[in-house]
């Protein structure tokens, strides 16, 4: 399974369902209610993320969200014949997504360029720079 966030940029994350449970966990918690206190049942839906990073993500489903998928499903008859269909499909095999993203978002190296004779660091900002100074420069004798 793949996954995108707004949140993270353009990262992909790779993951798998992990564990489906009827339960009364608070979600804020993850803990039973305390005594006395009641918590209405939810689905709850648990996935590993294992590319680029390892999180246990859980997701909370509310009945209403659960009719809400069903019904979806269920009144669109072409989702519903490729979802049978993609049910009893096989996965499909897929290479290093690390590795293919690496060159479009790593920075271009600066190793194959030829510095021009003569060029200095720059010039000297008007406005104080934010955060440390340069390192001082060590003078060959």
């Amino acid at each position: 399974m793949f996954m995108r966030s707004t949140g993270l940029g353009r990262t992909l994350l790779t993951g798998k369902v992990a564990n489906i449970e009827a339960t009364t966990v608070v979600p804020s918690t993850l803990e039973q209610p305390k005594e006395g206190a009641t918590e209405p049942v939810r689905m709850l839906l648990m996935m590993e993320i294992v590319n680029p990073v390892h999180w246990t993500v859980r997701a909370f489903i509310d009945p209403s969200d659960l009719r809400k998928m069903v019904k979806i499903v269920l009144t669109n008859p072409l989702l519903m014949l490729k979802g049978i269909k993609f049910f009893f499909s096989k996965d499909p095999i897929y290479g290093e997504t690390a590795k293919a993203e690496a060159p479009s978002s790593a920075p271009k190296s600066e190793a194959g360029k030829v510095p021009k004779p003569g060029a200095g660091p720059g010039s000297i900002p008007t406005a104080a720079p934010k955060g440390p100074g340069p390192i001082p420069s060590r003078v060959q004798i």
